[in-house]
């Protein structure tokens, strides 16, 4: 799958008319005022999700279409910054923010949008940046679906059940005893980059210049980097480090998140096919994942056991706005 095939430029607006589409095909009522009445907080619908995508696209970041999901859904990314740098031989530094990989946790995809806005009104010169915040669409629609008929259900996977940030290749099919004993939850698929959701990534990404990447999740309220799949320290752990501990303080000043390495720091869960290690491994980029939320800490009763209470905080701006201003200087590509 080439470049030209799959960026939309000012002649192509095939980009354009599939977003609109799938705004006009999944239009519904907005969602907050639902999400409010269980004392979820203000989160918005896919479609509304959507609708602020084309927001950012007319105010100047350029749309991106990567491929479709299992149940044909467009994947979409917004590029900003130098336009060459998505020009096959270009090779120009771009940074990559991912966010919707598990679709249950919204509150990194909110702060994906965040970091849009802020990147609309930057000046980045001759560095791209790409931001994917709808990575697996077909589990967000789900979940959303569960959000308007107020059933509480858990749900981690694409529609066809295979747990997407399992699926790179990077030391796939590699799982600790913990979650080999939890396969159904940690699916990696039938082979690497086999679902089309980390497929499209994976060529989106391919003929690019990644050196900074970051991947917003949810639960725990730490900024991790690699390795997932091993203990073993990297070569540029230093560099890492660095970056984890000042985006962990920049993330609540007053009690900062925590950082380290992801095997390290989700002790007995250590794992292949995560993004966080492709990342570093395929491109060679500065690889962070930042659990964007504390969980499931001071849960009311009445959200003790609704899952999407567990990964997502009711006060979203309090959230998003710091760990999108921390990630301005490493997207950006400056030193720590």
């Amino acid at each position: 799958m080439s470049m030209q095939a799959i960026v939309g430029d000012v002649e192509d607006e095939g980009p354009r008319v599939a977003l609109d589409g799938a705004i006009k095909k999944h239009a519904a009522g907005p969602l907050s005022p639902i999400a409010r009445s269980r004392g979820l907080g203000p989160y918005r619908g896919y479609a509304e999700m959507l609708t602020q995508v084309a927001h950012l696209a007319d105010r100047g970041a350029r749309l991106v279409s990567y491929g479709k999901s299992v149940e044909g859904e467009p994947l979409f990314a917004l590029h900003f910054g130098s336009r060459t740098t998505l020009e096959p031989g270009a090779r120009r530094r771009t940074a990559v923010v991912l966010a919707g990989v598990h679709p249950t946790e919204w509150i990194g995809i909110e702060t994906a949008l965040v970091v849009a806005e802020r990147l609309v009104e930057q000046d980045l010169g001759d560095r791209g940046i790409l931001v994917l915040p709808l990575a697996n669409p077909d589990g967000i629609r789900r979940v959303e679906g569960n959000l308007r008929k107020a059933r509480r259900r858990f749900v981690r996977h694409n529609a066809r059940g295979v747990d997407l940030n399992r699926n790179f290749d990077a030391s796939w099919g590699e799982l600790g005893i913990v979650q080999r004993a939890l396969s159904f939850l940690f699916s990696p698929g039938s082979r690497p980059e086999g679902e089309p959701e980390v497929e499209g990534i994976a060529h989106l990404l391919s003929p690019l210049r990644v050196d900074r990447a970051v991947s917003l999740h949810s639960f725990g309220g730490a900024v991790l980097y690699p390795q997932a799949s091993s203990l073993r320290a990297i070569h540029d752990r230093r560099e890492h480090e660095a970056w984890a501990r000042r985006i962990a303080e920049a993330c609540d000043p007053k009690r900062p998140y925590a950082f380290g390495s992801c095997a390290r720091w989700a002790k007995g869960m250590t794992a292949g096919g995560l993004e966080l290690d492709w990342f570093h491994e395929r491109h060679g980029a500065l690889s962070l994942l930042i659990e964007c939320s504390r969980g499931g800490r001071g849960l009311t009763p009445s959200r003790l056991f609704d899952p999407f209470a567990w990964f997502n905080p009711p006060a979203i701006t309090t959230v998003t706005r710091p760990i999108a201003d921390g990630l301005m200087p490493f997207v950006k590509g400056l030193d720590p």
